[in-house]
């Protein structure tokens, strides 16, 4: 028998050979998953809260789960056995649904999407509003990097309040799946990370099919990070394993494509237009000293009576207070400009939550 762990810590798998005893061969599963033992111990349930900004709202989801539930999980050997020579794309695949869709978390999810469907209708949101609720609310628990561990069941990180990409990558394929989204996880082996992917029409990651959402963080769906913890950058190809039958899509990747343009450029611009405007505050400086020393040299012309010398340098004087005025208009202007792109880029990265508000923003705010 041998053990490894893999490092994406998705699961741990346990591996055995192909079992003969007395010339027979013994067939079973491929690949045999844990699953939730429910203990019958009675407790009260365990209250759950979680606030996050949502549009321009803040939102509170409170969700009582089964202690028996989570302690079962909790409790659960997460070891998955693999019998003969099975791909990394089957028993990752085997291990993450058998996970997600584990049957004792139904009732979890069941009061999880009867707040979130009450939320959207309450406050009208379109199909990618609905979505965009709750991942918000799954990329506002806080990571928890734990590396080598295996990743935790739904109801652990519900409860826990905290994951890592595996864990929250479960938790919101769960909701999404089952309220008919497309999804898939991309699973990223090198780089020890998982994601999700969303179906679109636009905004497709790579050769996918799908447009990329991070679980991790904060971040608008279709946009993936530009490095992970510890400035991992993805470079590989993900191993895609479809969750559920969904069919619909995210429709809004023209929007968050345009934020992330937006917010690239206008981050670009601000630091180019502090670059521009830096020698000119060295040059006003040096001009407002020689303005400085004129003006004191023609008010001692004045005061000794020396009124043809004072004269003279009056038409200098006024073309160096002419050449300075230009210049800080100038220098204004500049300055003018990059506050009104770190405006912008600064707006995009503390409204991640709300990406129809902040394409509406970033349409009247961004200087043309």
């Amino acid at each position: 028998m041998h053990r490894t762990e893999k490092t994406l810590a998705v699961i741990i798998i346990v591996v055995f050979s192909v079992a003969l005893a007395a010339g027979c061969l013994y067939t079973r599963p491929s690949v045999v998953v844990p699953h939730i033992v429910v203990g019958t111990e009675k407790s009260p349930p365990i209250n759950t809260t979680s606030t996050f900004l949502f549009e321009k709202n803040r939102i509170t989801i409170s969700v009582p789960v089964d202690a028996a539930v989570y302690h079962g999980a909790k409790s659960t050997d997460h070891y998955v056995s693999i019998y003969g020579n099975v791909s990394e794309s089957t028993w990752l695949a085997d291990s993450s649904l058998a996970m997600m869709n584990d049957p004792a978390q139904d009732p979890m999810f069941t009061d999880l999407l009867t707040q979130f469907r009450k939320i959207r209708d309450d406050q009208e949101l379109s199909s990618d509003e609905y979505l965009e609720l709750m991942a918000t609310y799954t990329q506002s628990l806080p990571y928890d990097s734990r590396p080598g561990s295996p990743a935790k069941y739904p109801v652990e990180t519900v409860v826990d309040g905290t994951g890592d990409c595996a864990d929250k990558s479960l938790l919101l394929a769960g909701l999404l799946s089952r309220e008919g989204y497309k999804v898939s996880f991309l699973v990223f082996s090198p780089e020890s990370h998982m994601a999700l992917g969303v179906g679109s029409p636009d905004s497709v990651y790579k050769d996918t099919g799908y447009t990329y959402l991070e679980t991790t963080n904060l971040s608008y769906v279709g946009i993936p990070p530009a490095e992970l913890e510890g400035g991992v950058i993805l470079t590989s190809e993900p191993m895609i394993i479809p969750v559920g039958s969904g069919t619909t899509l995210y429709t809004s990747g023209a929007e968050t494509t345009y934020i992330n343009d937006m917010s690239t450029l206008s981050e670009q611009k601000a630091l180019s237009m502090e670059t521009q405007a830096k020698p000119y505050v060295a040059d006003m400086t040096a001009k407002q000293e020689q303005i400085t020393r004129l003006e004191s040299k023609m008010e001692a012309m004045r005061s000794t009576g020396n009124i043809a010398a004072y004269n003279a340098q009056v038409s200098p004087q006024n073309s160096l207070v002419s050449a300075y005025n230009a210049e800080l208009s100038t220098y204004r202007q500049q300055v003018a400009l990059e506050e009104a792109y770190a405006k912008v880029y600064n707006y995009i990265i503390s409204h991640v939550y709300d990406r129809k508000g902040t394409y509406a923003w970033v349409k009247a705010n961004m200087p043309g």
